[in-house]
């Protein structure tokens, strides 16, 4: 592989009436390297799910991984090839290097055409979107500073086009931040594909069978260990698509087994009293792929939605709980007919234990 064919190497194209004679003043050159290492620092961050706040402070390990590696000028101007990451070997690649090479194309060439929506996406997260915004922008000399920087790859094409990139920049910093709605909630989908060295996982989602990636951080290990090629659940704040399927997921804070087996009840309680089936009682649970959210239904007329099992299950024995003191503990005289024969049918299948203090006390 030549080094000019790999998806990591970029080329600063410093171009205007400083550069006729192939000559650079070391501020612009110092200026655009260093803002644009710290907008590649920022998008790995945001890539792994690092949190950042007013001022981020990039981890040792990542400017080591993938910092930016200079090579000797070309011809034209003032052209500068750089390398993402380590060369010594381009075809190993343990720490998905090209992966990132190709996203920071795609945002750059998004910024190039203001694309607004591409870019929120690209970067869910306003800080780093903020951030990164920040960056590119500030790679550019003053306006009348006779230069101008341009972004390309390695065919010569434009990826940021330097002429217009502050104008650029400047609408996607003021456009309304509510252009692409985030909503915090669950996707559930198969776990395909973990990467322990980044914590990054892979979930085919069931609403539409396509890839999702999200981090994680090492709390989660030990669900996604025993699930291995199962459903799970992920919470996070969730970006959708035009055709209502989410497209990106950050800020992962919960992970979840799926499961839709049915819930066995075998003993509750209620207004201070513990409840026992006389025999089985179990209530059938459905995932509805379309809405994401789990159902049951089941004796006595209950039909239940949650976001979560556990959601579920805490619903259901609510609902049990007040069953018991609003038909059994309610004086048969002022119910109607319906409500009698419900009353009967709920004391026949319970077996009262007593009060829940007698019990813990033996």
């Amino acid at each position: 592989m030549q080094l000019n064919d790999s998806p990591r190497f970029f080329c600063l194209h410093f171009e205007g009436p400083l550069t006729f004679e192939h000559t650079l003043p070391s501020g612009a050159l110092v200026q655009a390297l260093q803002n644009f290492q710290r907008a590649i620092y920022l998008l790995v961050m945001a890539e792994q799910g690092q949190e950042v706040r007013q001022r981020a402070r990039i981890p040792k390990e990542i400017e080591k991984r993938y910092s930016l590696v200079c090579h000797l000028p070309l011809s034209g101007g003032y052209a500068l090839p750089v390398v993402l990451g380590d060369t010594s070997d381009l075809l190993v690649d343990t720490y998905g290097v090209d992966a990132l090479a190709l996203k920071i194309k795609e945002i750059t060439e998004a910024i190039n055409t203001g694309d607004h929506d591409k870019v929120s996406l690209s970067i869910p997260d306003r800080y780093f979107r903020s951030g990164v915004l920040s960056a590119f922008y500030s790679m550019q000399p003053p306006k009348n500073s006779g230069v101008y920087i341009s972004i390309e790859d390695f065919k010569q094409k434009k990826l940021l086009n330097g002429k217009t990139a502050r104008e650029k920049i400047e609408q996607l910093r003021t456009a309304p931040e509510d252009a692409i709605p985030i909503t915090s909630g669950y996707v559930a989908g198969e776990l395909v594909e973990m990467k322990f060295q980044e914590r990054r996982l892979k979930l085919k989602l069931l609403v539409s069978g396509r890839g999702l990636e999200a981090n994680y951080s090492e709390d989660f290990e030990p669900v996604l260990l025993e699930h291995p090629r199962e459903l799970i659940q992920v919470h996070g704040h969730i970006v959708y698509g035009p055709d209502g399927a989410p497209v990106s997921i950050s800020d992962v804070d919960e992970i979840l087994e799926f499961d839709d087996s049915p819930i066995e009840i075998f003993q509750f309680e209620a207004n201070g009293r513990q409840l026992k089936p006389r025999k089985n009682l179990s209530f059938h649970v459905n995932f509805d792929v379309d809405t994401q959210l789990f159902e049951t239904q089941g004796s006595f007329g209950i039909l239940l939605v949650g976001e979560t099992r556990p959601d579920l299950e805490a619903q259901l024995y609510a609902e049990l709980s007040m069953l018991w003191a609003e038909y059994v503990e309610t004086s048969e005289d002022m119910l109607t007919e319906a409500a009698r024969v419900l009353r009967k049918e709920y004391k026949e299948m319970l077996a009262d234990q007593g009060l829940v203090d007698s019990i813990h006390s033996h």
